[in-house]
């Protein structure tokens, strides 16, 4: 009887197929390997762009940091500036004011009618007076309505008093007082308001 021994073949199959395996494991291997350079060096090269661009638009927002913040600083000035012109236009006004008003208030005063008292506090008129009657009274008060310096005037109280026989008036008038009032309006309400002589007549202001 013969008998034939298939070991060594079986054997070496095992073994070409050990090598198969080996040599697909290693393939698998090569290419996740070669997957993860490729993402390491795609991700290097995004991280590259990335810095690039921020160190693009750091030097973008730094040459425009310096015209902006003079911008800014020559808007400031000229906001000081401008209100400097305000204190300086008040002070002027108020500085020629008081006289142009007491011109107005002379011109305003009809006959009969003294005034006693005039103050001015931040603005707010208070005006003391006496007149020969109510009539008088009104006409004063109707003529400081049309002289641009002198705003909202009203008739705050009145009162009869007795002086040197005679009864009389006394008033109290409270208004505000604008500094600001053209010179033209100012010369304009003086001469409308300014009581026409009459001959002979020489009443006491």
């Amino acid at each position: 009887m013969i008998r034939i021994n298939l070991l060594p073949g079986e054997e070496a199959e095992r073994a070409a197929g050990r090598r198969e395996n080996l040599a697909l494991g290693t393939l698998v291997f090569g290419v996740a390997v070669a997957g993860l350079v490729a993402a390491h060096l795609w991700q290097g090269i995004r991280s590259s762009a990335t810095h690039h661009e921020l160190s693009r638009v750091q030097g973008e927002l730094k040459a425009i940091e310096g015209p902006y913040a003079d911008a800014l600083r020559i808007e400031q000035q000229k906001q000081e500036l401008r209100e400097k012109l305000r204190v300086i236009g008040q002070l002027e006004a108020k500085k020629v004011g008081p006289v142009r008003i007491l011109a107005d208030l002379s011109s305003a005063i009809p006959d009969k009618l003294w005034l006693t008292d005039f103050s001015d506090q931040g603005g707010t008129l208070r005006l003391t007076g006496i007149g020969v009657d109510e009539q008088t009274v009104a006409d004063f008060l109707r003529r400081l309505g049309t002289l641009p310096f002198f705003q909202s005037v009203d008739l705050d109280e009145t009162s009869q008093v007795d002086q040197d026989g005679a009864k009389l008036k006394k008033f109290v008038i409270r208004g505000q007082i604008d500094y600001g009032a053209p010179a033209t309006a100012v010369a304009q309400a003086g001469a409308a308001a300014k009581p026409a002589a009459k001959p002979g007549a020489g009443g006491t202001r």
